[in-house]
Protein backbone atom coordinates (compact mmCIF):
# COMPACT_ATOMS: atom_id res chain seq x y z
CA UNK A 1 0.00 0.00 0.00
CA UNK A 2 1.18 3.53 -0.72
CA UNK A 3 2.51 5.67 2.11
CA UNK A 4 0.00 7.91 3.87
CA UNK A 5 0.27 11.47 2.53
CA UNK A 6 0.69 14.29 5.04
CA UNK A 7 -2.41 16.46 5.61
CA UNK A 8 -2.40 19.84 3.87
CA UNK A 9 -4.85 22.74 3.64
CA UNK A 10 -6.83 23.39 0.48
CA UNK A 11 -9.27 26.01 -0.71
CA UNK A 12 -12.34 24.27 -2.08
CA UNK A 13 -15.08 25.51 -4.38
CA UNK A 14 -18.49 23.88 -3.93
CA UNK A 15 -19.14 22.76 -7.49
CA UNK A 16 -22.41 20.94 -6.76
CA UNK A 17 -24.71 20.07 -3.86
CA UNK A 18 -26.62 16.80 -4.15
CA UNK A 19 -29.49 15.68 -1.92
CA UNK A 20 -28.78 12.00 -1.22
CA UNK A 21 -31.55 11.44 1.33
CA UNK A 22 -33.85 13.74 3.33
CA UNK A 23 -31.08 14.29 5.93
CA UNK A 24 -27.87 13.80 3.94
CA UNK A 25 -26.33 16.00 1.28
CA UNK A 26 -23.22 15.40 -0.77
CA UNK A 27 -20.88 18.33 -1.26
CA UNK A 28 -18.89 17.99 -4.48
CA UNK A 29 -15.74 20.05 -4.04
CA UNK A 30 -13.17 21.32 -6.54
CA UNK A 31 -9.87 21.97 -4.78
CA UNK A 32 -7.28 24.58 -5.64
CA UNK A 33 -4.80 21.78 -6.38
CA UNK A 34 -4.79 17.96 -6.49
CA UNK A 35 -5.02 16.06 -3.22
CA UNK A 36 -3.48 12.69 -2.40
CA UNK A 37 -5.51 10.33 -0.27
CA UNK A 38 -6.15 6.65 0.33
CA UNK A 39 -9.66 5.18 0.09
CA UNK A 40 -11.25 5.28 3.55
CA UNK A 41 -9.57 8.47 4.74
CA UNK A 42 -11.30 11.69 5.81
CA UNK A 43 -10.84 15.43 5.45
CA UNK A 44 -11.44 18.20 7.97
CA UNK A 45 -13.76 21.06 7.10
CA UNK A 46 -12.42 24.22 8.76
CA UNK A 47 -14.97 26.77 9.96
CA UNK A 48 -14.35 30.05 11.82
CA UNK A 49 -16.88 30.81 14.56
CA UNK A 50 -16.55 33.74 16.94
CA UNK A 51 -12.79 33.84 16.54
CA UNK A 52 -12.40 30.11 17.07
CA UNK A 53 -11.42 27.56 14.42
CA UNK A 54 -13.64 24.49 14.27
CA UNK A 55 -12.22 21.37 12.60
CA UNK A 56 -14.93 18.87 11.71
CA UNK A 57 -13.94 15.54 10.10
CA UNK A 58 -15.95 14.12 7.20
CA UNK A 59 -15.11 10.89 5.41
CA UNK A 60 -14.30 11.13 1.72
CA UNK A 61 -16.96 9.27 -0.27
CA UNK A 62 -15.28 9.52 -3.68
CA UNK A 63 -12.48 7.14 -4.74
CA UNK A 64 -8.90 8.41 -5.08
CA UNK A 65 -8.83 7.13 -8.65
CA UNK A 66 -11.55 9.61 -9.60
CA UNK A 67 -10.25 11.96 -12.27
CA UNK A 68 -9.37 14.75 -11.77
CA UNK A 69 -7.98 14.27 -8.28
CA UNK A 70 -8.77 17.86 -7.37
CA UNK A 71 -12.39 16.76 -6.80
CA UNK A 72 -13.75 15.33 -3.53
CA UNK A 73 -17.19 14.26 -2.39
CA UNK A 74 -18.20 14.57 1.27
CA UNK A 75 -21.49 13.21 2.67
CA UNK A 76 -22.94 15.51 5.35
CA UNK A 77 -25.68 14.46 7.77
CA UNK A 78 -27.83 17.30 9.08
CA UNK A 79 -27.54 17.16 12.88
CA UNK A 80 -30.34 19.03 14.70
CA UNK A 81 -28.70 22.01 16.38
CA UNK A 82 -25.35 21.20 14.81
CA UNK A 83 -23.60 24.41 13.78
CA UNK A 84 -21.27 22.97 11.13
CA UNK A 85 -23.70 20.53 9.54
CA UNK A 86 -26.40 23.24 9.34
CA UNK A 87 -23.94 25.61 7.70
CA UNK A 88 -22.81 22.98 5.19
CA UNK A 89 -26.38 21.95 4.35
CA UNK A 90 -27.10 25.57 3.52
CA UNK A 91 -24.23 25.90 1.07
CA UNK A 92 -24.80 26.34 -2.65
CA UNK A 93 -22.68 25.89 -5.73
CA UNK A 94 -20.05 28.60 -6.07
CA UNK A 95 -19.40 29.03 -2.35
CA UNK A 96 -15.98 28.28 -0.86
CA UNK A 97 -14.62 26.21 2.00
CA UNK A 98 -11.25 25.48 3.55
CA UNK A 99 -10.44 21.82 4.11
CA UNK A 100 -7.49 19.95 5.56
CA UNK A 101 -6.53 16.42 4.65
CA UNK A 102 -6.28 13.71 4.09
CA UNK A 103 -6.09 11.87 7.41
CA UNK A 104 -7.07 8.59 9.01
CA UNK A 105 -6.02 4.93 8.96
CA UNK A 106 -9.38 3.27 8.27
CA UNK A 107 -8.09 1.85 5.00
CA UNK A 108 -7.78 -1.49 3.23
CA UNK A 109 -4.13 -2.42 3.07
CA UNK A 110 -3.32 -5.48 0.96
CA UNK A 111 -6.30 -7.80 1.49
CA UNK A 112 -4.36 -10.71 0.01
CA UNK A 113 -6.55 -13.80 -0.09
CA UNK A 114 -9.01 -12.51 2.50
CA UNK A 115 -12.70 -12.04 1.85
CA UNK A 116 -13.92 -8.62 2.97
CA UNK A 117 -16.90 -7.69 5.15
CA UNK A 118 -18.02 -4.07 5.45
CA UNK A 119 -20.58 -3.05 8.09
CA UNK A 120 -21.94 0.50 8.23
CA UNK A 121 -24.82 2.65 9.35
CA UNK A 122 -25.79 6.07 7.99
CA UNK A 123 -22.94 8.13 6.56
CA UNK A 124 -20.54 5.54 7.95
CA UNK A 125 -20.91 4.06 4.49
CA UNK A 126 -19.13 7.05 2.89
CA UNK A 127 -15.54 5.83 3.40
CA UNK A 128 -16.67 2.32 2.52
CA UNK A 129 -18.01 3.59 -0.80
CA UNK A 130 -14.55 4.99 -1.54
CA UNK A 131 -12.99 1.65 -0.57
CA UNK A 132 -15.39 -0.51 -2.57
CA UNK A 133 -15.22 1.54 -5.75
CA UNK A 134 -11.43 1.46 -5.50
CA UNK A 135 -11.26 -2.27 -4.83
CA UNK A 136 -13.43 -3.19 -7.79
CA UNK A 137 -11.70 -0.71 -10.08
CA UNK A 138 -8.49 -2.57 -9.22
CA UNK A 139 -9.98 -5.94 -10.12
CA UNK A 140 -10.87 -7.34 -6.69
CA UNK A 141 -12.08 -10.92 -7.10
CA UNK A 142 -12.64 -11.78 -3.43
CA UNK A 143 -16.06 -12.22 -1.88
CA UNK A 144 -17.22 -8.87 -0.50
CA UNK A 145 -20.21 -8.21 1.76
CA UNK A 146 -21.72 -4.83 2.58
CA UNK A 147 -24.18 -4.94 5.48
CA UNK A 148 -25.68 -1.45 5.61
CA UNK A 149 -28.19 -0.29 8.19
CA UNK A 150 -30.47 2.76 8.18
CA UNK A 151 -33.73 3.66 9.90
CA UNK A 152 -35.98 4.09 6.86
CA UNK A 153 -36.07 2.93 3.25
CA UNK A 154 -35.45 6.41 1.85
CA UNK A 155 -32.18 6.70 3.80
CA UNK A 156 -30.18 4.07 1.89
CA UNK A 157 -27.20 6.07 0.64
CA UNK A 158 -25.64 5.37 -2.77
CA UNK A 159 -28.19 2.66 -3.61
CA UNK A 160 -27.53 2.98 -7.36
CA UNK A 161 -23.84 2.28 -6.77
CA UNK A 162 -24.54 -0.87 -4.77
CA UNK A 163 -27.00 -2.18 -7.37
CA UNK A 164 -24.49 -1.49 -10.14
CA UNK A 165 -21.76 -3.37 -8.27
CA UNK A 166 -24.14 -6.27 -7.64
CA UNK A 167 -24.82 -6.52 -11.37
CA UNK A 168 -21.19 -6.19 -12.44
CA UNK A 169 -19.58 -8.36 -9.75
CA UNK A 170 -21.30 -11.58 -8.59
CA UNK A 171 -18.83 -11.71 -5.68
CA UNK A 172 -20.36 -8.53 -4.19
CA UNK A 173 -23.19 -9.10 -1.73
CA UNK A 174 -25.27 -6.09 -0.64
CA UNK A 175 -27.45 -6.52 2.44
CA UNK A 176 -29.46 -3.42 3.39
CA UNK A 177 -31.31 -3.65 6.69
CA UNK A 178 -33.97 -1.21 7.91
CA UNK A 179 -34.57 -0.71 11.62
CA UNK A 180 -37.90 1.15 11.25
CA UNK A 181 -39.57 0.39 7.91
CA UNK A 182 -42.15 2.94 6.82
CA UNK A 183 -43.91 0.61 4.41
CA UNK A 184 -45.18 -2.94 4.53
CA UNK A 185 -43.83 -3.23 0.98
CA UNK A 186 -40.25 -3.43 2.24
CA UNK A 187 -39.17 -7.02 1.56
CA UNK A 188 -35.56 -6.82 2.73
CA UNK A 189 -33.93 -7.32 6.11
CA UNK A 190 -35.37 -5.61 9.18
CA UNK A 191 -33.36 -4.87 12.30
CA UNK A 192 -29.91 -3.70 13.33
CA UNK A 193 -26.72 -4.61 11.48
CA UNK A 194 -25.24 -6.57 14.38
CA UNK A 195 -28.17 -8.99 14.24
CA UNK A 196 -27.43 -9.84 10.60
CA UNK A 197 -23.84 -11.00 10.97
CA UNK A 198 -24.60 -14.58 12.01
CA UNK A 199 -26.89 -15.04 9.03
CA UNK A 200 -24.52 -13.72 6.35
CA UNK A 201 -20.93 -13.96 7.62
CA UNK A 202 -20.99 -16.58 10.40
CA UNK A 203 -17.62 -18.10 9.49
CA UNK A 204 -14.65 -15.93 10.52
CA UNK A 205 -11.90 -17.85 8.77
CA UNK A 206 -10.31 -15.97 5.88
CA UNK A 207 -12.18 -12.71 6.45
CA UNK A 208 -11.32 -9.10 7.28
CA UNK A 209 -14.07 -6.84 8.66
CA UNK A 210 -14.37 -3.04 8.42
CA UNK A 211 -16.95 -1.36 10.67
CA UNK A 212 -17.95 2.31 10.49
CA UNK A 213 -20.66 4.19 12.34
CA UNK A 214 -21.58 5.73 15.68
CA UNK A 215 -19.82 4.50 18.81
CA UNK A 216 -22.64 2.28 20.22
CA UNK A 217 -23.12 0.56 16.85
CA UNK A 218 -19.40 -0.10 16.44
CA UNK A 219 -19.28 -1.60 19.95
CA UNK A 220 -22.33 -3.81 19.32
CA UNK A 221 -21.00 -5.05 15.97
CA UNK A 222 -17.56 -5.76 17.43
CA UNK A 223 -19.10 -7.74 20.30
CA UNK A 224 -21.26 -9.73 17.87
CA UNK A 225 -18.24 -10.52 15.69
CA UNK A 226 -16.17 -11.66 18.67
CA UNK A 227 -19.06 -13.90 19.75
CA UNK A 228 -18.90 -15.52 16.29
CA UNK A 229 -15.20 -16.22 16.73
CA UNK A 230 -13.64 -13.28 14.90
CA UNK A 231 -10.27 -12.19 16.30
CA UNK A 232 -9.50 -8.53 17.13
CA UNK A 233 -6.87 -8.41 14.38
CA UNK A 234 -9.58 -9.25 11.83
CA UNK A 235 -11.68 -6.21 12.79
CA UNK A 236 -10.90 -2.60 11.83
CA UNK A 237 -13.20 0.18 13.04
CA UNK A 238 -13.93 3.87 12.50
CA UNK A 239 -16.12 5.52 15.16
CA UNK A 240 -18.28 8.57 14.46
CA UNK A 241 -19.17 10.89 17.33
Amino acid sequence: MQAMPSPQRYEALVSRVEALTPRVRALHLKLDRPIEFVAGQFAYVLIEREGRLIKKPYSIASPPSQSPTDHLELAITLVPGGYVSTLLHGMRGGEKLTIEGAAGRFVVKDPGASDLVFVATGTGVAPIRSMLLTLFQRGCSRNVWLIFGVRHEDEILYLADWRRLETAYPSFHFIPTISRPKSAEWMGEVGYVQTKLAGYVPEPNGKLVFVCGVVPMVKDVTNALVALGYKPQQIKVEKYT
